[in-house]
């Protein structure tokens, strides 16, 4: 059974499972963390034509050199299993691959342990044989780490796609005027940047709340996190979202917005 296959919430059951005896559970950085930040390297490196969205199909994963110390002796098997996952992952978002991806571990400079630094790009001749125009990036609709930096003199707020039901806005905080939007699929916020929602709060957890829809509603759930979770001023363990919530994660505070 490969170790990506079924549904994405089953993501990290699959590989703290399989790699439960490979990799300490104390280790910095975990399979979990990788896979998610390859696919956030495929969405945000994507290319767009007038009948396909192509993603890179070549990725280097650097890691502070005690990280990859760990990880280096499992690298072909991760390769191997994170390849299939990025080949899921397009077809899941109807993304067409320029080839089989290939994925490459190194030790990073300036990196910190748990750091994952990413670079992905495309093989330039599948490129011109496959007919993929130059220059043309897909604006990112996946703004929301605090590293992003617009390509043009725009503000720095995603486009909310078609088929968006629900955002959240960052009314107070260092994020202040971004909106992110909320899929149907489990949305986690935190500090950490392998999140889903990254947030530059440093009284933030890692990984401090997530959100999911559920029947049609969205629910918020605190991850046990060190400050906790406030909607419209009180704490919560699990909430139903209402449009208007104000949501407080340490000094942010987010406003939920349905449409």
């Amino acid at each position: 059974m490969r170790l990506f296959s079924g549904l994405e919430d089953s993501l990290e059951k699959y590989i703290e499972g399989f790699f439960k005896d490979k990799v300490s559970s104390d280790a910095k950085v975990q399979p979990t963390d990788i896979a998610k930040k390859l696919a956030r390297a495929m969405r945000d490196k994507r290319r767009v034509s007038v009948s396909n969205i192509y993603v890179p199909n070549r990725y280097t994963v650097s890691l502070h050199p005690s990280d990859y110390k760990i990880i280096v002796p499992m690298a072909p098997l991760l390769a191997s299993e994170m390849s299939d996952y990025l080949v899921q992952k397009a077809e899941e978002k109807k993304f067409t691959p320029v080839g089989r991806p290939q994925i490459h571990f190194a030790e990073g400079e300036g990196l910190e342990p748990g750091d994952i630094s990413i670079e992905s790009d495309f093989s330039v001749s599948e490129m011109e044989e496959m007919g993929i125009p130059q220059g043309t990036e897909a604006e990112d609709d996946f703004q929301d780490t605090k590293n992003y930096q617009p390509l043009r003199d725009t503000a720095p707020i995603p486009k909310l796609t078609a088929g968006t039901s629900a955002s959240l806005y960052v009314e107070e905080g260092n994020d202040t005027g971004v909106e992110f939007p909320l899929g149907d699929f489990r949305n986690i916020l935190g500090r950490r940047d392998t999140c889903d929602i990254v947030l530059s709060d440093n009284s933030i957890s890692r990984r401090h709340a997530q959100i999911e829809k559920n029947a049609g509603r969205y629910w918020i759930s605190d991850l046990n996190s060190t400050n906790g979770t406030f909607v419209n001023g009180l704490p919560i363990e699990k909430h139903e979202l209402t449009s208007g919530d104000a949501i407080t994660m340490g000094n942010t505070v987010l406003i939920f917005k349905e449409f």
